[in-house]
């Protein structure tokens, strides 16, 4: 499954946390931030993922310039949606890393 959600709980407090699939689609569209509100995770690492991502989205433009205008944009829109996704599991993974480096219990579903 894709969008796989995890739920993490504190072995302690029993706080827990819950990272569903619409949580893939918000950490895809807001990268860093989404890491920093949810407050676990490797802010730092999260950051380089969204600069190469964007430097990775910006030279994919320069690149396509080079054929047909419509298939440029077929190229750049199609790209959008792909990256979202990608960016979006990288957070998540990231987040995931952060609970379990603090000693959370972590259950898919």
């Amino acid at each position: 499954m894709l969008f796989r959600g995890y739920r993490f709980e504190h072995p302690k407090t029993e706080k827990s946390v819950s990272v569903t699939g619409w949580s893939f689609l918000w950490a895809g569209l807001f990268g860093v931030g989404y890491v920093m509100y949810i407050g676990y995770g490797n802010v730092w690492r999260a950051a380089a993922i969204n600069a190469a991502l964007g430097a990775f989205y910006i030279a994919a433009v320069g690149i396509t310039s080079f054929i047909p205008p419509k298939m440029q944009l077929i190229v750049v829109i199609g790209l959008v949606p792909v990256l979202i996704f990608i960016q979006g599991r990288a957070m998540v993974d990231i987040i995931r890393m952060g609970f379990r480096r603090r000693g959370w219990m972590i259950m898919q579903g």
